[in-house]
């Protein structure tokens, strides 16, 4: 019973998110460093100072958007699954994301938010989500 759960709620936070992908501009490869406040994606706003730590230490990638930018799903400590918080990923290198990928926070960084995305589902849904760097602690 769990397993089906588990499996429903992968299944809805699939097909719930839009498909808003940018034109891919930043060849693979190609070094390019932005700051933080660049607006990648319409619906990123970002805050005048870094916000809060988050307490998930991994995130698992549902949606690959642009060059660093991606949707995922958080995972604390203590937990075996990908079912905490929703965030909008961002690294500053513009390095590709892809789907399915894990990234991991070691011991000398951390999740912190950084503004908030707001984007419409495929069901017509508006959702908002913090925007997350990895950052040094």
């Amino acid at each position: 019973m769990k397993r089906i759960f588990l499996l429903f709620v992968a299944f809805l936070l699939l097909s719930g998110v839009s498909n808003m992908m940018a034109q891919n501009t930043n060849a693979v490869g190609k070094e390019k460093t932005r700051q933080i406040g660049e607006r990648i994606l319409p619906g990123m706003t970002f805050f005048d100072e870094v916000g809060e730590i988050l307490e998930e230490k991994s995130f698992k990638v549902f949606q690959a958007l642009d060059d660093g930018v991606a949707l995922a799903s958080g995972k604390g400590n203590g937990y075996s699954v990908y079912l905490g918080i929703t965030a909008l990923l961002y690294n500053k290198e513009g390095t590709p994301y892809y789907d399915e990928q894990v990234i991991n926070a070691s011991k000398h960084k951390c999740f912190r938010v950084v503004g908030i995305y707001k984007y419409t589902t495929r069901r017509g849904d508006t959702k908002t989500v913090p925007i997350v760097v990895l950052m040094d602690k």
